[in-house]
């Protein structure tokens, strides 16, 4: 019983322990099965979101047997005319799949991919080992078919990473199901590189053996084969100094194998491998042909075609996904209509300037012709001409100075990162005041300095802009602060060419010194929002791009939705617009852009030099065309000089005013009804009576705001005081003079004279209003022009110093002490009655009063006077008798 009972409790105990096992397992599986199916379901949608929309690639791109056209559009008809025909551009003939050699054929497959004639686009057995090798740690390398090579080549797609892999695996699946094989094999033979700058086996043939790849030999066909695998190892041209014959030896070895595989393969017999190897073993005659790819530089293009060329390749690598060599090879030969926005007048007038050396003959120190370059834009964004250089254009893919290089733009950036800006923010207005001073002291010296050489003072923002004042520009964006002045050039006005934290500061912001500079094309494009209204739209050189497929016309690229944005408000355009109109014609003969004014439109526009006056720009418009246009030494920067010149301003004007003849002439929208309000020009505050007693003149000018920027404070910057003239006269000149000649005002005292008096005393006091203005001053830095009209300096130079005491009348003058031989005796010089005295002349000499006759003295008594008796004549001889008493 015992052991029936024993045996019974462990026989039970084993059974709980199965089914406790049983239990976990399934509960395993039950985990294993959910969690496959929740990695199913997770696969299928990463499949279905990220790795399909990437599977599918247009059959028709590959196409290259028709040539491109470039057209444009007749602005009269609106017919679409044929402008240039395109040619290829690379070293490549196409060749049909029914002209390769079989032999070049069957070497590509049994060397690249002996599974090709079998599977679906992949090879699963070669994609194993391929994920083996991954799992194990080695590089995710290997397993491509010729048609995922083909894609991947095709593609920019050419990131190693398991993503890369799945989606070419699904593309070669797809890319199967709508070729057949030997449009595929076609498609690879003529795309593959194999080196030598050689694009395809027709031209690799030409270029390795000096011959039509239709004559090519089975070793050769192995041969060339070879050096597709690594054209930088097996190329044959390739020599290295301590072996000569490096790329041929590697190239034969590599033949050697392409030879063995398709012996192996069945592809050749015996005898052809023994016969193809003996030649190679033997050497192969490697020797060049002449280039029969017909391009050369025969079909030169235009600064404009080669630009559209080259933008409708960038969008198609960008917007398709095609690799550059693709798409290169379909703008050049895959029978595309390019329509282009070029405007054949406007270009006509832009090829004539620039081809004519006359119109900038400058030359550097070393002999280097001073270049320039040109944009021109209409009023819908579209590039209707361009220069990429001075001169005739002489190759293709030479460097455009307009669209491929960087300059420093200097002050021509003003208005983009400094005025525009802050005004869109309500920071300032145009009628807003700064300093003209300096800002701060830099490795000991005044800092900035200005191009007209000396310091204004008070400015407003309008006048400032018009003689282009770098210390103004540079407490403009103090106040807007460099990260808001770099996101607007760089999001509002399309500036792609900024370095980041090199250019966050006021030197490059405020005066264009940019680390990179910018691009000519992107200038234009930036201003071309002013006279937009403020709406930037992106510079495109051609519409749309097509195909004909089946007797349709298909569109491949649509360049005619970009999406236009504001970059700053309508207002602020207009206020750029006003003062920029200023630059070119100013009222005040000071503005910089004058050597551009032409008569017949409204334009506006404005210069930018580098300190050291290496670069030259000029950036203008009107309402139907924007231009930017840049002088420099291309090679050699030297100085542009004089700098009181600017051939950027002439080159522009030379362009623009020809293209504007019998257009209406079209003043800028103004999108509000503008306000009239008088400011102080020095508080920029409304003006007060004290603005008019500045001794320079009247202070107050009438100007224009839209509502809600005008200023709501008088002006508290004029103050007025009383001066003595007299003591003005002493210390300079009265209406300023010189700021280097000290104060020319001294303070009045109570021993100025207020009022003329009968001695001859003229009143020499008079009220004034000068600025109370406490200035921050840099060491070292040029004095100001209005530093004579700041009651600071007045104020250091102290009181009167002429009047010093209580002044008392001069003594009366006795004309009788007068004596023409004594000078002492002469009248003091101005005293009245005595003003045209002269001591050579008579008549002016002073004249003694007359004195009265003496009355003689009689009686105390006055009552009765006594006559005086008549004396007696005498007797002869006698004596006179004596009166009677």
């Amino acid at each position: 019983m015992a052991t029936t009972n024993k045996n019974g409790a462990r026989g039970g105990g084993a059974g709980r322990a199965a089914a406790g096992f049983f239990k976990v397992l399934g509960t395993l599986l039950l985990i294993g099965v959910v969690t496959a199916a929740f990695l199913a379901c997770f696969g299928a949608v990463y499949i279905k979101e990220v790795i399909l929309p990437d599977a599918h690639v247009e059959a028709q791109a590959y196409s290259t047997a028709l040539a491109s056209t470039i057209y444009y559009t007749d602005r009269t008809t609106g017919e679409a005319v044929e402008l240039q025909s395109l040619y290829g551009a690379e070293n490549r003939v196409w060749i049909p799949y029914s002209e390769i050699p079989k032999n070049l054929i069957n070497a590509t497959v049994a060397i690249e991919d002996k599974r090709f004639w079998d599977h679906q686009g992949v090879d699963w057995i070669r994609t194993g080992k391929a994920v083996l090798s991954m799992m194990t740690g080695d590089d995710i390398q290997g397993g491509s078919t010729l048609t995922q090579q083909l894609l991947k080549n095709m593609t920019q797609y050419k990131d190693v990473t398991v993503k890369r892999k799945i989606v070419e695996i699904f593309r070669a699946l797809d890319f199967e199901k709508n070729h057949t094989k030997e449009e595929i094999l076609e498609l690879y033979l003529n795309y593959i590189y194999l080196g030598q700058k050689c694009y395809g086996v027709s031209t690799a043939a030409e270029n390795y053996f000096g011959k039509d790849v239709r004559d090519l030999t089975l070793a050769e066909c192995a041969s060339l084969i070879s050096i597709t695998n690594n054209p930088s190892i097996y190329n044959p041209y390739i020599a290295k100094a301590e072996n000569p014959n490096w790329g041929r030896d590697n190239n034969a070895k590599r033949a050697l194998n392409v030879l063995y595989a398709m012996k192996d393969q069945g592809k050749i017999t015996q005898g052809e491998y023994d016969e193809a190897c003996s030649q190679i073993k033997a050497g192969l005659n490697f020797t060049k042909g002449e280039d029969q790819s017909g391009t050369g530089d025969t079909n030169i293009l235009s600064w404009y075609s080669e630009q559209v060329v080259r933008d409708v390749i960038s969008d198609l690598v960008e917007e398709k996904g095609y690799s550059n060599e693709v798409a290169s090879n379909m703008v050049y030969s895959g029978g595309l209509k390019i329509y282009a926005c070029v405007d054949p007048g406007v270009q006509a007038v832009v090829d004539e300037v620039y081809l004519n050396r006359d119109n900038l003959p400058q030359t550097s120190s070393t002999g280097e012709q001073l270049q320039s370059a040109i944009v021109v834009l209409d009023h819908d964004g579209n590039v209707v001409a361009m220069a990429g250089a001075m001169g005739e254009k002489t190759a293709n893919k030479v460097l455009n100075m307009a669209t491929m290089t960087t300059r420093q733009p200097g002050s021509s950036i003003k208005p983009l990162a400094a005025y525009a800006p802050a005004i869109d923010m309500g920071l300032i207005t145009p009628n807003s005041v700064f300093d003209d001073t300096p800002v701060m002291a830099l490795n000991g010296s005044a800092w900035p300095s200005n191009s007209y050489a000396y310091y204004w003072g008070r400015e407003t923002v309008s006048k400032a802009v018009e003689q282009s004042s770098n210390t103004v520009a540079a407490r403009v964006v103090q106040l807007l602060g460099v990260e808001k002045s770099y996101e607007f050039l760089e999001e509002n006005f399309g500036i792609s060419t900024l370095a980041g934290g090199d250019d966050k500061g006021l030197s490059q912001l405020a005066l264009g010194g940019l680390h990179k500079g910018v691009r000519v094309i992107d200038m234009a494009a930036a201003y071309s929002a002013f006279p937009r209204n403020g709406v930037y739209v992106e510079p495109r050189t051609y519409t749309k791009v097509t195909r004909e497929e089946d007797g349709e016309e298909i569109v491949i690229l649509d360049n005619t939705q970009g999406e236009p944005r504001s970059a700053v408000k309508a207002t602020t355009a207009w206020y750029i617009n006003d003062m920029l109109k200023d630059v070119i014609n100013s009222p005040n003969g000071v503005g910089t852009g004058h050597e551009a004014y032409f008569d017949g439109a409204v334009i506006a526009g404005k210069t930018g030099s580098t300190n050291d006056y290496k670069d030259r720009w000029f950036v203008g418009y009107s309402q139907y065309y924007t231009a930017a246009v840049w002088t420099g030494y291309a090679d050699h920067p030297e100085r542009v000089g004089p700098g009181s010149k600017n051939p950027a301003a002439q080159m522009w004007k030379k362009v623009m005013e020809p293209i504007h003849q019998g257009l209406e002439k079209r003043d800028f929208d103004q999108p509000e009804e503008l306000l009239t309000v008088q400011i102080c020009l020095d508080s920029g505050k409304r003006a007060s009576p004290a603005c008019m007693l500045d001794p320079r003149g009247n202070r107050v000018q009438s100007v224009y705001f839209f509502k809600g920027d005008a200023p709501a404070d008088f002006c508290d910057l004029h103050e007025t005081r009383e001066v003595c003239t007299a003591a003005a006269a002493a210390g300079g000149t009265e209406d300023g003079g010189s700021a280097q000649s000290g104060s020319t005002y001294y303070l009045a005292t109570e021993f100025c004279p207020r009022e003329g008096n009968a001695a001859g005393v003229e009143p020499t006091v008079k009220e004034i209003a000068l600025l109370n203005l406490q200035r921050e001053r840099v060491n070292g830095a040029r004095v100001a022009r209005d530093e004579n009209y700041l009651w600071e300096n007045v104020e250091a130079a102290g009181p009167c110093t002429v009047h010093t005491e209580e002044l008392k009348p001069p003594a009366e003058y006795d004309p009788s002490i007068f004596d023409p031989d004594d000078p002492s005796t002469y009248p003091p010089e101005g005293q009245e009655g005595y003003e045209n005295f002269d001591p050579l002349d008579p008549q002016t000499w002073p004249i003694p009063p007359v004195q009265p006759t003496p009355e003689p003295e009689g009686p105390e008594d006055p009552g009765t006077v006594q006559p005086t008796p008549t004396p007696s004549e005498p007797e002869p001889g006698g004596e006179v008798a004596p009166p009677a008493i």
